[in-house]
């Protein structure tokens, strides 16, 4: 298993998985932004509570001891500090951190005296009168100077359309990371909680593994954003829209943000899909020309979720027989993202593999 060769992984040329060469987003939004002067001891309680959200894709805390005491000094002088970019979504009264989750971090260590597993929070290279003392160790002054002082927030939300599709343009937009991020990583900072939660599920399924050819799941959430892809199109295939970025997004915000008998039913179909493709297709049958063909997967995989209870018992000979289709194999090659080669191959593959008289 753990001799996989990454280059299984690869699509085919014609298409990358966040579909990169998409043209630009044309949605106009209306979009509120406001400045908030926030006090450090309100900003601890709000990371105390839960209020305040770290994006999954945000790395960890990097700061060393002393440049946290540095910035606690700095607070303690009123020197002036960066401010923070917060989000609030439509649905929710929490915050979501684009900007600002070291300096967010260093204030609940400092307030909790933990800087980490094995070190307590004492200022280090600060000045000499705060130098190695704990915030308990502070006097009345400095404590009540510390929790007055102000951070300057801005927090933006989006007020035409109704929704939060506008953050995934602001993240991908405003991303501070070294790493660009693709789009489900986006996706997975901006729809945290049952609607990844399920997609991340189903990416686990070992027969799902199996039919994509990859064992261990995609540290960057290619697969993830498979399965995001073949549900979209299994649920509304007829509506598709470029780009497929676009699309996909639109499709995971429609999700319900709980777990429900809708996600679960979803999901039984995908599962069902996934073994009857193995246990007849075998392992890795969308490698056309050796690489994974996202397409030839979608419209398979699609079909077979929308269509499970009419799927034809020859599934194998049927499969070969859409293979060695022309206009299939030009579906799953050229324009893999228009929507007429998406409607294209989605209807071929239902012509075949689907019994019409189920």
């Amino acid at each position: 298993m753990t001799a996989v060769a990454e280059e299984h992984w690869t699509v085919d040329d014609t298409e990358a998985l966040d579909d990169d060469g998409a043209e630009p987003q044309r949605i106009r939004y209306e979009i509120a932004a406001y400045p908030t002067d926030f006090t450090i001891q309100v900003l601890h309680h709000k990371w105390r509570d839960g209020q305040l959200v770290i994006p999954d894709f945000q790395r960890s805390y990097v700061w060393s001891l002393t440049q946290a005491s540095r910035f606690i000094d700095s607070l303690l002088l009123g020197l002036p500090i960066p401010q923070l970019f917060l989000y609030r979504p439509f649905s929710s009264s929490k915050l979501i951190v684009v900007d600002g989750q070291q300096r967010l971090a260093t204030i609940a260590k400092f307030y909790s005296g933990v800087f980490s597993e094995r070190q307590v929070f004492k200022l280090r290279g600060v000045s000499e009168e705060w130098n190695g003392k704990l915030y308990a160790d502070l006097g009345e002054d400095d404590r009540y100077r510390l929790d007055d002082s102000t951070l300057r927030s801005i927090i933006v939300r989006q007020v035409q359309p109704k929704g939060d599709s506008s953050i995934y343009q602001i993240f991908e937009r405003l991303n501070t990371g070294g790493t660009q991020l693709n789009a489900m990583e986006i996706r997975k900072a901006i729809y945290h909680g049952a609607k990844y939660t399920f997609l991340e599920t189903l990416n686990k399924e070992s027969s799902w593994r199996h039919l994509i050819g990859r064992p261990f799941p995609d540290n960057r959430l290619r697969d993830v954003e498979l399965v995001l892809r073949v549900l979209a199109l299994a649920s509304n295939g007829n509506g598709y829209h470029k780009p497929m970025k676009t699309f996909l997004t639109d499709y995971m915000e429609s999700l319900p943000s709980e777990q429900s008998s809708e996600m679960e039913e979803l999901g039984q179909r995908f599962r069902q899909a996934s073994r009857v493709l193995y246990d007849r297709l075998g392992e890795r049958p969308f490698h056309l020309r050796s690489r994974l063909n996202v397409s030839a997967l979608d419209a398979v995989m699609s079909t077979a979720i929308e269509s499970f209870e009419c799927l034809a018992t020859d599934l194998e000979s049927r499969y070969q027989n859409l293979c060695a289709k022309n206009e299939f194999l030009d579906s799953v090659m050229y324009n893999t993202s228009d929507a007429v080669t998406i409607n294209r191959r989605l209807r071929l593959a239902s012509e075949l593999l689907v019994d019409s008289t189920g």
